[in-house]
């Protein structure tokens, strides 16, 4: 008999596959991308703080990997971040290191926000209250 683990409630999958639904739910109204990968950003993505500009960013990454662009690669580099995602480098840091740490996770190659934190990510950069 397999008895299920009362834990198995608090752990999370590292290879869980990204819920693309709630990916477009998130970018839909910050920005649009093209089959190249140039992303352009709406005036909603404006209107947001810089630090959260810096986790539209990194899902357009994922959502870009999930599509299959040519030569796109999900993890980031602070410097990409930086430069595509139109914020400062003191932002930047702020939000991948203090803001975001239990959000944004970092490997050797850069900065990805892991598929099991998507729907946090979705509440987070959706809530109202600036």
């Amino acid at each position: 008999m397999n008895e299920k683990d009362e834990l198995d409630e608090i752990f999370v999958d590292k290879n869980e596959p990204a819920d693309k639904k709630i990916l477009v739910e998130i970018l839909k109204p910050f920005v649009t991308i093209d089959s190249e990968g140039v992303i352009s950003f709406s005036t909603e993505y404006n209107k947001l703080k810089e630090s959260k500009k810096v986790l539209v960013y990194l899902l357009c990454k994922k959502a870009m990997c999930l599509k299959g662009i040519k030569d796109i690669i999900e993890p980031s580099k602070e410097s990409e971040v930086i430069g595509k995602a139109m914020v400062s480098k003191s932002t930047s840091k702020n939000a991948l290191y203090t803001l975001y740490k239990n959000l944004v996770k970092k490997d050797k190659d850069g900065y990805i926000i892991p598929n099991y934190n998507l729907l946090k990510t979705k509440t987070l950069l959706l809530e109202k209250s600036e």
